[in-house]
């Protein structure tokens, strides 16, 4: 009787486990994908105007050390930046040269950079068909994301653990 109870308890305690990791994976990803949402509709925006040789003004100094602003940048087709408004440490950010090869073949990709240890950027990268440039990107922080899924892996903490507890007493 007393291992039928076991088990019975390690059944529920492996099937609340399984609902809390569903619960939290289906947040954090809501979270995270959302937090494309802008740029994927900046990029497109500005890729647009692009194709169609109307010219994109970007003004703004953006420090993406500390701004949670949307910063825009334009390449040319090698990568090269031509212009943008997101600096860290007053020098302009370059993306790696895989993820312009990717967008050629393509013609978007979305990414999470890091370009430095205290900055991560959600990412929109559109390729434009334009004499001059080549590549669009569109970003912004990841720290109000972050903070989210950190409370959210807390609030699911908490309640996994009371439940647990609740098993055991009634064990």
């Amino acid at each position: 009787m007393k291992q039928s109870l076991f088990f019975s308890h390690a059944a529920a305690a492996v099937i609340v486990t399984g609902i809390m990791l569903c619960m939290y994976a289906t947040v954090q990803q809501t979270y995270r994908s959302s937090a494309n949402d802008p740029q994927l509709e900046m990029a497109r925006n500005i890729s647009n105007s692009l194709n169609k040789s109307i010219d994109y003004l970007i003004v703004d100094f953006i420090n993406l050390t500390q701004s949670l602003s949307v910063f825009t940048e334009l390449f040319d087709k090698n990568g090269k930046t031509l212009k943008s408004n997101g600096f860290i440490n007053v020098h302009l950010p370059q993306l790696p040269q895989g993820i312009f090869q990717f967008v050629k073949k393509n013609n978007e990709d979305v990414v999470t950079w890091q370009p430095e240890s205290n900055v991560r950027l959600a990412m929109v990268i559109e390729k434009v068909n334009s004499p001059i440039v080549g590549f669009v990107a569109v970003g912004r922080s990841l720290k109000e994301v972050e903070t989210r899924e950190s409370n959210l892996v807390k609030m699911v903490a908490i309640v996994w653990i009371a439940c647990m507890v609740v098993l055991l007493v009634i064990f």
